[in-house]
């Protein structure tokens, strides 16, 4: 069935559920410990929930977090909260907190769980965008366009061609296979350095002014 169709099928639909997520994260690596505030929520029509989570970018552990809940369905929900300050101190990875929901499933929520989800696995992302944008040369990159006279296309391919030195980024999806590389701009791109290194560079600063 053609993209047009499928719209066409729901265009005069009443939707009969919709949830929605969205995840911010705030930078104060001014601060002692460097830290970053992450805050997300979840919403539908039975919840209105939002994960406090503070992290130590120093050591990538989690300081602190609470729950807040405007709207949930029952009024046992609540209760709930309390039972993940076991994460504090716990490492902001993704891999690590889907290992460390509650052992009693009973004493959890899953609409917390998955808020935790949502937080974890958009760090790391979130981290090389706050890099990229301290780092990255203004003149090149895409989204600041009131420095230097590249034209988008020029300042896209740049900055494709710098995620790509990275070995996680590198063919990980269609954009950035390696079959769009050009040896120009890929020697542009050579003397920065990686997100990866800026992260483990990032990293080292941070425990030494934590």
């Amino acid at each position: 069935m053609a993209l047009s169709q499928l719209k066409q099928k729901i265009r005069y639909k009443d939707c009969g559920f919709q949830r929605r997520y969205e995840s911010r994260y705030y930078w104060f690596p001014e601060e002692s410990p460097p830290s970053c505030l992450i805050e997300v929520s979840q919403r539908d029509p039975y919840h209105d929930m939002t994960l406090y989570m503070l992290v130590n970018l120093a050591t990538m552990k989690i300081m602190d977090l609470d729950v807040e809940e405007d709207r949930v369905p029952y009024e046992t929900c609540p209760h709930a909260i309390k039972t993940y300050s076991y994460l504090i101190g716990e490492d902001i990875s993704y891999n690590k907190i889907m290992r460390k929901f509650p052992e009693d499933k009973t004493m959890g929520c899953l609409h917390i769980n998955e808020l935790l989800q949502n937080a974890a696995q958009s760090f790391s992302s979130a981290y090389a965008f706050f890099l990229k944008e301290r780092n990255f040369p203004a003149e090149w990159d895409e989204y600041r366009m009131y420095q230097g006279n590249l034209d988008p296309k020029s300042r896209r391919e740049i900055g494709r061609h710098w995620w790509m030195k990275d070995k996680g980024v590198r063919n990980s999806c269609y954009s950035f296979s390696d079959r769009h590389e050009t040896p120009d701009l890929k020697q542009q791109v050579k003397p920065l350095d990686s997100i990866t290194s800026l992260m483990v560079k990032e990293f080292r600063n941070a425990r030494g002014a934590g």
